[in-house]
């Protein structure tokens, strides 16, 4: 057998020693959220993380479930709590703190209101790292929710650093919670734009909701009282007074449909409305629709503008929360809560098809902001931070 080259040797060493040099550097990053759900969001995660650098696994307070089979299908490790209900808690935060030691976690990133607080002790008790990131707003303060809000506001001051997924977040987190603002970095959520509409389906739709050919809204959101249907129910009044006759679909459910369904039918519009519930054709009602309405009355970021603007359709949304932000000039925002001018701007886009086109073109590129590369990208200038500060 011939020997090899000098050069070749050297080649195989250096890639043997940058491999070794890759492991030693990797620190590993833990993911913890609620329930067991499978999202498009912790799946892009799973699939787009430097596994080199920053290799994760994802888990759930939560008995495992749909989350855990996601996670198994994409290769990336995984873990169940088993915390169905809060009294479990103090048995998860052991478990984490077992978990943390096991798989070498360098950082905890935890999600949504209870996983921040179980992760925040766990870590703060293992002596790790621990950042989270803010998914809504004001939702706790505006309802009343004095502990919940209380709660956020000491894991946020406590938190080696906070992501928030707009700046109207952080600025809520600055003014109400006293958070420092050098503790808060903004990093936009990722989408992927939504898959084409297919055009025989969409036919289907209109013949099945008996449309014809009237314009017609759609609303994507929670039947919850903080998604402001009653303010859609009193523009869709004012535009039949104008003899601008609209159909809306409503795709979503949620805790409130009977009081939303009784809403409708104070405002006189019920037979005008189409609860569809949840809906997997989002882009064919979206497509059927010649605007997509969004009275939401706190947003922290506004995936459903997103979902519009990625197929090119016109928004039109209550300027709250991080909407403004996400939709830009793909849409027309309006004040807070009047529903007057909420029916201005619908009957905006409907009369004018250039109008809409524009809107509807400038919300197709502004969507490429939005992606999971940038968001993980940031995520990851995070983790470099609270680590560098670790080790100074």
């Amino acid at each position: 057998m011939l020997a090899r080259e000098p050069a070749v040797e050297d080649r195989l060493l250096a890639g043997r020693i940058g491999v070794l040099r890759t492991l030693l550097m990797a620190e590993r990053i833990l993911h913890l959220i609620d329930a067991n759900i499978d999202t498009e969001y912790f799946r892009s995660i799973a699939r787009r993380h430097n596994r080199n650098r920053y290799p994760v696994m994802i888990g759930s307070l939560a008995p495992a479930g749909a989350l855990q089979a996601a996670m198994a299908e994409l290769d990336t490790p995984t873990f169940a709590l088993d915390a169905a209900r809060r009294r479990q808690y103090p048995l998860a935060i052991r478990r984490l703190k077992k978990l943390f030691r096991a798989e070498g976690i360098s950082v905890v990133h935890a999600h949504c209101f209870d996983p921040t607080f179980v992760g925040w002790r766990a870590a703060r008790s293992a002596g790790i790292k621990f950042v989270f990131t803010r998914h809504h707003s004001d939702h706790n303060i505006r309802l009343g929710k004095k502990w919940h809000t209380r709660i956020d506001a000491i894991c946020a001051r406590r938190a080696d650093h906070v992501i928030a997924v707009s700046d109207a977040t952080r600025r809520i987190m600055m003014e109400v919670e006293r958070v420092p603002e050098s503790q808060i970095t903004v990093v936009y959520n990722g989408m992927e734009p939504l898959r084409a509409a297919d055009p025989n389906s969409v036919d289907r739709l209109r013949e099945e909701f008996q449309l014809d050919h009237q314009p017609v809204a759609l609303m994507i959101g929670r039947l919850h009282e903080e998604k402001g249907h009653r303010y859609l129910f009193a523009a869709l009044a004012q535009l039949n007074q104008r003899q601008r006759p609209l159909t809306v679909l409503l795709a979503g459910d949620g805790p409130q449909r009977a009081e939303i369904e009784a809403q409708a039918a104070v405002a006189g519009v019920g037979d005008q409305l189409r609860f569809l519930g949840r809906r997997p054709d989002i882009p064919e009602l979206i497509a059927l629709s010649s605007v997509v309405v969004l009275p939401s009355l706190a947003e922290s970021f506004g995936f459903a503008a997103l979902e519009a603007m990625s197929l090119g359709k016109p928004v039109v949304a209550f300027a709250t929360g991080g909407l403004p932000e996400v939709i830009g000039d793909g849409g027309l925002l309006v004040p807070l809560g009047d529903s007057a001018e909420l029916a201005n701007a619908i009957e905006a886009v409907l009369a004018n098809p250039e109008l809409a086109q524009r809107l509807g073109a400038a919300g197709r590129e502004r969507v490429g902001q939005f992606t999971f590369e940038k968001m993980i990208a940031g995520y990851e200038r995070v983790y470099d931070r609270v680590l560098n500060d670790f080790r100074d």
